[in-house]
C-alpha cells in the first residue's frame, strides 16, 4: 500500500513511453486506461489511510538507508493536489482525445508531464523537487510551443528562460541549505531549523527560494510569462497551465513556507502586499484585453494575487480560503479555457467583439460559461464563492486589506461582464458541437462548481482538515455580490466600453525579455533589502 504513490509516478510516464514508441491509434487509449487505474490507485491509498477524518500522512523512502534513501512524502495536502491532477488531467484528455488521439507526440508529452507533476507534490527531497520542476519547464515550454508557429516558439522560449532565472535561484537556495544542514530532506531540515535562529544567510536562502517560486507562481512582477504562455498555447494547453501546472508554484510556496515557518520566519507582510498587488495589477491588464484568452491568462494571475494573500495569512481560517480557491479556481478555470477554445474553434477569432449570440447558437456552451463566471465573481451557491468569502471576511471590514479584495473582485466582476457581451445577440450559427466528450467535459466541470459551491463543508473537513461550517449565505452577502454587479456594470459601461486610450495603451502594453529579466533581479533585490538588511 506504502508503494502507491510511486506508481502514480510511474504509470503515466511508462504509458507515455510506451505510446511513443509504438505509435498506434489504439495504443493511445493507453492514456485513457493509466487515468483509470491512477484514479482507483489513489482513492484507495486515501481510503487506507484516512482515519480519525484525516488523512494520516505517510513518508516512503526509496533506497536502502533512511539518511540517503529518496523520501516520497504523502499528507493531506498533498494527496488533495494529486487527486486535483487526476481529475485536470482527465478533463483535458477527454477534451482533447477526439482530436488527438493519433497525435501520438501530444499524448506522449501530456503523459509525462503528469507523472513529472505528481513526483513534485509527492516528493520530500529538495533536490528531487529541483528536478521536477526543471522537467516540469521544459515539457510546457514543448507544449506551448506545440502549434509550431512563430509566435509560439517566442513564447516557449521566453517561458523557458525565465522559469529557467527562477528555478537557478530556488538550486542555489537548496545549496544553501545543504551547506547548513547537510541534508535535503524537507522533513528534516524543518525539525533541525528549530535549533537555529533566524540568521541573515538563512533569510538570504529563504530569499533565492521565494524569488524562484514567486517566477513558478506568476506573483508580481515575475508574472509576464504567463499571458504570452497562453496567448501562443492550445486551448487544453491553457486549461491544464492555467487551471494546474500554475498552481505547482503555489504549492511549493506552501511547502516552502512552512519549512521555515516552524523556526520563526513568518513574513506574512510582505507577501500580503505581493499578493494584492498581484491581483490588482492583474485585473486591470485583464479588463483592457479583447482576446478572450488573454482576458482569462491575466484573471489567471489575479485569481493567484488573492490566493497569495489568503496563503500569507496567519490566520488559520483565512489560510485554509487560500488553500481551498487552490482548487476552486483550478475547477472554473479549466472550464473557461476548454468553452473559450471551441468559441474559438467555431467564431474562427480570439476576441469578444466579434462573438454574439453564443447562448441561441450553442446553449451548452453558454450555460457552462456563465456558471464559470458566476462561480469566479464569488456568486452564492457557487465554489468561489465559498473560498472568496472565508478569505474576505476573515478581515474586518475597517481593515484596508477588505478593501483591496473587494477592489479586486469588483475589478473580476467587470471583466466578466465584459465577457458577457457574447451570449448576446442572435442566432449566428446553426451548430451545435457534436464531440460528445467535449460536452461531458464541459457537464461535469460545471456540476463540480455547484458540489464544491454546496458540499464545502464536507469536502474542507475531509481534505483539509479546515471547518467552514461558519461560511454561510446572508442576505447581507446576496446584496453585497449585487451591489459588485451593479459596481460592475457602470465601470464596464461608462468606463472599459468606450475603449478609450488608457484602455488601449494597457492592452498593447507588453514587456521585452530583457526588461522581465530586469525586473526578476529587482525583484530579487527588493526581497534582499527587505528580508536581509531591514529585518
Amino acid at each position: 500500500m506504502l508503494h502507491i504513490p510511486i506508481f502514480l509516478i510511474i504509470i503515466p510516464v511508462v504509458s507515455a513511453i510506451v505510446i511513443y514508441i509504438v505509435k498506434n491509434k489504439h495504443v493511445n487509449y493507453l492514456a485513457l486506461v493509466a487515468q483509470a487505474v491512477m484514479t482507483v490507485l489513489a482513492i484507495v491509498y486515501f481510503h487506507h489511510f484516512y482515519q480519525d477524518g484525516a488523512f494520516q500522512p505517510q513518508t516512503f523512502i526509496i533506497g536502502l538507508w533512511d539518511d540517503v534513501g529518496i523520501p516520497i512524502r504523502t499528507d493531506g495536502l498533498s494527496m488533495s493536489f494529486v487527486f486535483l491532477t487526476l481529475f485536470s488531467w482527465w478533463m483535458v484528455l477527454l477534451y482533447t482525445f477526439n482530436t488527438k488521439e493519433t497525435d501520438h507526440d501530444f499524448v506522449f508529452f501530456m503523459l509525462f508531464l503528469q507523472g513529472v507533476f505528481l513526483g513534485l507534490l509527492q516528493t520530500n527531497d529538495l533536490f528531487n523537487m529541483f528536478v521536477f520542476v526543471e522537467l516540469t519547464t521544459i515539457i510546457v515550454t514543448i507544449l506551448v510551443a506545440f502549434n509550431k508557429t512563430p509566435k509560439s516558439f517566442r513564447a516557449g522560449l521566453y517561458y523557458l528562460l525565465i522559469n529557467t532565472s527562477g528555478v537557478l535561484a530556488f538550486l542555489i537556495g537548496i545549496i544553501f541549505l545543504y551547506f547548513t544542514f547537510g541534508t535535503i530532506n524537507i522533513s528534516v531540515i524543518t525539525a533541525e531549523m528549530l535549533a537555529v535562529a533566524p540568521t541573515t544567510a538563512m533569510r538570504f536562502t529563504y530569499v533565492l527560494l521565494m524569488a524562484g517560486i514567486s517566477v513558478k507562481a506568476a506573483l508580481f512582477p515575475v508574472f509576464t510569462w504567463l499571458p504570452k504562455a497562453h496567448g501562443a498555447a492550445r486551448a487544453g494547453i491553457s486549461a491544464l497551465l492555467s487551471g494546474l501546472v500554475v498552481k505547482g508554484g503555489l504549492y511549493l510556496f506552501i511547502r516552502i513556507n512552512a519549512m521555515f515557518a516552524e523556526a520563526g520566519y513568518q513574513y506574512t507582510d510582505f507577501f500580503f502586499v505581493i499578493g494584492a498587488l498581484t491581483a490588482i495589477i492583474g485585473i486591470v491588464f485583464a479588463i483592457s484585453q479583447t482576446d478572450i484568452k488573454q482576458m482569462l491568462a491575466y484573471s489567471t494571475v489575479s485569481q493567484i494575487g488573492l490566493i497569495v494573500v489568503g496563503l500569507s495569512s496567519t490566520d488559520a481560517l483565512v489560510y485554509s480560503g487560500g488553500v481551498l480557491h487552490i482548487f476552486n479556481h483550478a475547477l472554473f478555470k479549466v472550464l473557461l479555457f476548454m468553452a473559450a477554445g471551441m468559441l474559438i474553434k467555431v467564431y474562427q477569432t480570439k476576441y469578444v467583439t466579434d462573438m454574439r449570440g453564443v447562448m441561441r447558437s450553442m446553449p451548452l456552451l453558454g450555460i457552462a460559461m456563465l456558471f464559470a463566471m458566476l462561480s469566479i465573481t464569488g456568486a452564492p451557491m457557487f465554489n468561489g464563492f465559498i473560498s472568496k468569502s472565508v478569505i474576505m471576511y476573515g478581515f474586518d471590514t475597517t481593515d484596508l486589506r477588505y478593501w483591496v479584495l473587494f477592489v479586486a473582485n469588483i475589478g473580476t466582476a467587470t471583466l466578466f461582464v465584459k465577457m458577457s457581451q457574447i451570449f448576446f445577440g442572435p442566432k449566428t450559427f446553426s451548430l451545435r458541437f457534436h464531440n460528445k466528450l467535449q460536452d461531458a467535459t464541459l457537464i461535469v466541470l460545471s456540476v463540480m462548481l455547484i458540489v464544491f459551491g454546496n458540499f464545502y463543508i464536507t469536502i474542507g473537513q475531509g481534505f483539509f482538515g479546515a471547518d467552514f461550517s461558519d461560511i454561510t449565505l446572508t442576505l447581507a452577502k446576496a446584496l453585497e455580490y449585487i451591489i459588485i454587479l451593479g459596481v460592475a456594470y457602470l465601470l464596464y459601461r461608462f468606463l472599459v466600453r468606450p475603449d478609450g486610450q488608457l484602455v488601449r495603451r494597457l492592452r498593447h502594453f507588453t514587456l521585452s525579455f530583457e526588461v522581465a529579466n530586469y525586473l526578476f533581479v529587482t525583484y530579487l533585490l527588493v526581497m534582499m533589502l527587505y528580508f536581509v538588511v531591514w529585518l
